[in-house]
């Protein structure tokens, strides 16, 4: 794959606002633009932009011309968009490390997108990739990250991607081997049926604690819905014993405050020698649906753009 190096130029404005500026060498593809504080992949009735200036997060996704997503201009704090951390958090605690969270990512173009590297975090031995580009799948983007072992031991580490939404609509997905768990956090009302666990986001449940559920997942697929739309979280089935300690392949977080829910899952947990790289593969497909669906109508829905985004996956 043909790669270009692009220079991220990262100037004194607001956390939102930074700058990305591209030489005027570099071609990228036709879906891909770069405007003076972002990077923006559009096609079909998707538009996804990304912050290079702020950990090489998902700053913003809008479909069918509106945001879907828990944006910078949300909130005064630095939970915001879709960022990747390593799991499991008790070995790094809080805040999330700087170098991988929010500091800025270099950015090459591709023949197909972006990747954005990161600084390595000392303490840990990591750093991140991250690359995003449009699948042929209508209204599907494609994100491989990368955790490279940049140390000179090996490193026991799960990757574990936070999505964060406002706090509307209702989360779902197929219910794996394991009870639900809560750890340090306060619990949320999932209910099951027919193999499946949902939650109906409702902000008389929160706060002021953090709240919190995880468990193991099966089918590879998490699914949020709100009004008008469906997102499906597509990714490799993480078997239950292969997932980080005190952790889930499944997790779902709602603020204290009842603004935001996150919807994350984990991949498998692996051990790097010096030197090695774990990759991981997850889409997002949007589809439009009907606010009235019940929810077994919701689940076969989601199966189907599931299954579509495999197949579409390589």
């Amino acid at each position: 794959m043909r790669k270009t190096l692009l220079m991220v130029s990262v100037l004194s404005l607001s956390a939102c606002e930074k700058q990305a500026q591209a030489p005027a060498s570099v071609s990228p593809p036709d879906y891909l633009s770069i405007n003076d504080n972002a990077i923006t992949l559009e096609r079909d009735n998707l538009t996804v932009t990304l912050a290079p200036h702020a950990g090489g997060r998902v700053a913003s996704v809008v479909f069918n011309g509106r945001e879907r997503l828990f944006t910078c201009a949300d909130t005064n704090a630095n939970n915001w968009g879709s960022v990747l951390w390593p799991s499991p958090q008790s070995d790094w605690g809080w805040p999330p490390p700087e170098a991988l969270d929010s500091a800025p990512y270099r950015v090459n173009l591709t023949d197909t997108g972006v990747t954005l590297r990161s600084d390595s975090d000392a303490e840990l031995g990591l750093a991140f990739s991250k690359s995003y580009r449009l699948s042929p799948l209508k209204n599907t983007l494609h994100i491989d990250y990368q955790i490279h072992n940049v140390s000179d031991r090996s490193v026991t580490v799960a990757p574990w991607e936070i999505t964060r939404l406002p706090a509307q609509g209702q989360v779902f997905f197929p219910k794996g081997d394991t009870e639900y768990f809560t750890g340090d956090f306060a619990g949320l009302p999932f209910q099951e049926q027919q193999g499946i666990s949902w939650y109906v986001v409702n902000s008389e449940d929160v706060g002021p604690e953090h709240h919190k559920v995880m468990t193991d997942g099966e089918e590879g697929w998490l699914a949020y819905q709100n009004d008008d739309y469906l997102l499906v979280k597509v990714f490799a089935n993480v078997p239950a014993e292969l997932m980080a300690p005190n952790e889930g392949e499944i997790e779902v977080y709602a603020s204290p405050e009842g603004n935001y829910i996150e919807l994350e899952q984990q991949g498998y947990l692996a051990t790097l020698q010096a030197g090695e790289t774990l990759d991981w593969q997850v889409q997002w497909v949007f589809s439009e649906t009907q606010n009235d669906l019940t929810l077994s109508e919701l689940t076969a829905q989601a199966r189907q753009l599931a299954g579509l985004a495999l197949s579409n996956a390589d």
